[in-house]
């Protein structure tokens, strides 16, 4: 054999060599690609899923910031807001505070169809678990911040009953409060110490009523010491929704179970629901987001659209209800001065004070109400602004059959119409609110010493 064919042969064997090693290594990452391939996605694509149930396979958003309150996320003011919301010194008679309505053992309600504190109010309490989520605050959205709707309810007649003065002053006298605030909001002002104990003032109620001597008292006040009692009572009412926002509505059986779905791990079309929502549930939630169309209103994550509707409620007397809801909020937000666009906001200029700017009065807002979330909401009976209903399946009967509600020309919501649902359907619409339960309910103590 010639030394020329030798090396021949030889080169053959090596390129017959390289091509064997490539065909493995090909081989092998083909094997790899395809095993990436087939191993299951975290998330099945939401598009494979219908759109009500995708948005719930999603991780939850966290609790937005609030940049018209700069104590929103400080530890310091969650304490002092705190102490606040379970102090009852706070009121006339030294016997309410903001958890006389907002009871941690009701899920943060009173279990009451009118609130009760110093006096009867005209509504029914609603949660503040997960509040800070919101757009808008009260039943009618007459507040725009978590902390703004702090600041009515302790100079209200029928609430606290109180002043901003004298709480201003308490601040001031009680060691253990007074040393919270100052770790949170700096030191008290000086103008403050010159203030008489005792003294009640505040300016006039928005919406008039008793009080004039508690303004007269104001007027006579310095303005240094006016300004003094409304930084102290501004700065605190910041403080009690740096606490509120810390209240969230956890997560229920119903998020695990559409978590599973989002994940593959359970079928939507599975019966049993993978055991962990009842079968009752499943086709509640099917109701509830088909047939029914509760989602028109009660849509999203959080489960409401966040705004106002008008259900033609009938009033005691069997006629539409003297209450205006929307129709009386409007103008007192547009010129209440702890809202996101008012003077003692940190974010005058912000997105949310110009949506307050530009909100317009309109009559068509008459005799409608903010859209609760469902979360929790078999915990927070009564239901209804007015708490008429008792029970969920009150409210269920309600939107199957509409009996009792007027349709007044357009004030009406057009979209309710009756449901004519089977007992069945009732029943499984009611599992499905009850899979809604959170796993766990906050009860709002923190371990902080004075």
């Amino acid at each position: 054999m010639t030394a020329q064919r030798r090396l021949g042969i030889v080169t053959l064997v090596i390129m017959l060599g390289l091509a064997a090693w490539s065909w493995r290594i090909l081989r092998q990452g083909a094997s790899d690609d395809s095993s990436v391939r087939q191993t299951p996605t975290a998330r099945a694509p939401a598009s494979n899923l219908p759109k009500a149930l995708a948005v719930h396979t999603q991780a939850r958003a966290p609790v937005p910031p609030d940049p018209t309150n700069r104590f929103a996320d400080d530890a310091r003011a969650v304490a002092l807001g705190e102490r606040l919301f379970f102090d009852e010194s706070f009121s006339s008679s030294g016997t309410v505070s903001c958890a006389t309505c907002h009871d941690p053992e009701h899920a943060f309600t009173d279990g009451k169809r009118i609130a009760q504190g110093e006096g009867t109010g005209s509504r029914n309490t609603p949660t503040i678990l997960g509040a800070a989520r919101r757009r808008w605050f009260t039943w009618d959205g007459r507040a725009d911040t978590i902390w703004s709707q702090a600041a009515e309810p302790i100079e209200q007649p029928t609430e606290h009953a109180f002043d901003r003065t004298r709480f201003a002053v308490a601040i001031r006298d009680d060691p253990g409060v007074r040393r919270l605030w100052e770790a949170a909001c700096g030191a008290l002002p000086a103008a403050l110490d010159a203030v008489p104990k005792g003294l009640a003032a505040r300016p006039a109620l928005a919406d008039g009523g008793e009080g004039d001597a508690m303004a007269q008292s104001w007027a006579q006040l310095s303005a240094e010491q006016r300004a003094a009692i409304d930084l102290v009572f501004s700065a605190s009412m910041k403080a009690l929704g740096a606490f509120q926002r810390t209240l969230d509505m956890p997560l229920s059986a119903f998020d695990r179970w559409a978590d599973a779905v989002g994940r593959g791990t359970v079928s939507m079309d599975d019966e049993t629901a993978g055991g962990i929502i009842t079968p009752a549930a499943r086709r509640g939630w099917l109701l509830f987001s088909g047939k029914a169309n509760c989602i028109q209103c009660h849509g999203g994550r959080e489960f409401t659209d966040g705004e106002f509707h008008n259900l033609g409620l009938p009033g005691p007397d069997g006629r539409l209800g003297g209450d205006p809801g929307r129709r009386g909020a409007i103008a007192r937000l547009k010129t209440d001065p702890f809202s996101s666009a008012g003077e003692f906001s940190d974010d005058p200029d912000g997105a949310e004070a110009r949506l307050v700017r530009s909100l317009k009065d309109d009559p068509e807002t008459w005799g409608q109400f903010r859209t609760p979330s469902l979360r929790g909401v078999a915990l927070t009976a009564p239901y209804m602004h007015d708490g008429r209903f008792a029970t969920l399946a009150e409210v269920i009967a309600f939107y199957d059959t509409l009996e009792g509600a007027i349709a007044l020309d357009h004030h009406r919501e057009a979209v309710l119409q009756p449901l004519e649902l089977s007992a069945g359907e009732r029943s499984d619409l009611k599992a499905f609110l009850l899979s809604l339960n959170p796993d766990t309910v906050p009860d709002g103590r923190l371990d902080t010493v004075d």
